[in-house]
């Protein structure tokens, strides 16, 4: 039997409302940790079924002092932190002549920002035991540039990949695991604006012929942060059905 070591453990999981960060909360709960879970949508996050000592924060991950705020909660609800699943994140679609700057800053402070802010704030805490797990959430638009994902989207996601191995380098010595994820397409709310020749586009360019479960993704997330990965670190993991094969 294989042993995640992930019961008891403290889990903060962005992004939790819905998608993958749904799927991130659920599954770890079947594993027994204790989770925090973060979105902005209050209704949904209140909706998502645990079965596990947790509690809510509804937050702006891309806002320093709501970033200050979630960690002000683990603090208190826990006082430690052992593993952080950043899932949150904006999906937009539009041609290069038609982002402006607003959007532009938008995309980056969640995707990018955000990573950085829950990063370090991570890191303080789980240096404190001298044992951490991060998983970020990249995109193979990061690795193609988007098949339909926005120049904000792609450029966000690609920075999060090099935020990633810049934690790894100086968690590392700390005892701080850091890993991000590149999943390819998904069934989640960010995707569902797609039209159905952009899904079909998409799955032609698959060679499993299909798009992923938010489940699915959510599932190599949590191996990343459980002891079955103890000696993987700094690493891309592209889970993307063969859609891009490095």
């Amino acid at each position: 039997m294989l042993e995640s070591g992930l019961a008891g453990r403290v889990c903060l999981v962005t992004g939790a409302a819905s998608g993958i960060g749904r799927a991130t909360a659920e599954i770890l709960a079947g594993q027994g940790a204790r989770l925090v879970v973060v979105d902005r949508d209050a209704e949904q996050l209140a909706a998502v079924p645990l079965d596990c000592e947790h509690t809510a924060v509804v937050a702006d991950v891309a806002q320093p002092a709501e970033v200050d705020r979630i960690f002000d909660e683990v603090d208190a609800r826990f006082g430690r932190l052992d593993v952080l699943i950043h899932c949150a994140a904006l999906f937009r679609i539009a041609a290069l002549p038609d982002v402006d700057e607003e959007e532009w800053d938008q995309i980056l402070d969640v995707n990018l920002k955000g990573s950085f802010l829950l990063c370090q704030g991570a890191v303080e805490r789980m240096r404190t035991h001298g044992d951490g797990r991060i998983v970020l959430f990249g995109s193979f638009a990061a690795r193609t540039g988007g098949l339909r994902a926005g120049a904000p989207y792609a450029a966000s996601k690609a920075g999060v990949e090099g935020l990633a191995r810049h934690v790894a380098a100086y968690a590392g010595p700390l005892g701080v695991r850091v890993n991000c994820m590149h999943p390819g397409f998904t069934e989640t709310a960010l995707t569902s604006v797609l039209d159905d020749v952009a899904r079909a586009d998409a799955i032609s360019r698959t060679p499993l012929g299909r798009v992923a479960s938010a489940a699915e993704q959510a599932s190599m997330a949590v191996v990343l942060a459980s002891d079955l990965a103890s000696f993987v670190h700094g690493a891309t993991l592209d889970v993307n059905g063969g859609m891009y094969m490095a």
